[in-house]
């Protein structure tokens, strides 16, 4: 049996992200998904996705940097 612990909806959400592989990720912590966010970028930080993490200066900026990367060509997520 794999190893069991216990999610909040955030972390569920953040966990399933991490499996759908995104190359970026644009975030921008704002009440009430920066769990969310938070949760991505300490995957980034630990080597458990493999992501470009942007953090951006607002929700408008985190959308056209989401499009731009998509653009490319690149999986993209922003929240």
């Amino acid at each position: 049996m794999g190893e069991r612990r216990f999610l909040s909806g955030d972390e569920a959400f953040a966990e399933g992200v991490r499996l759908a592989r995104p190359q970026v990720i644009s975030a921008y912590p704002i009440t009430p998904q920066t769990v969310v966010v938070e949760r991505l970028s300490e995957m980034v930080e630990s080597g458990s996705l493999t992501a470009e993490y942007i953090h951006v200066e607002s929700e408008h900026s985190a959308l056209a940097a989401a499009i731009g990367a998509a653009a490319t060509g690149a999986r993209t997520f922003t929240v």
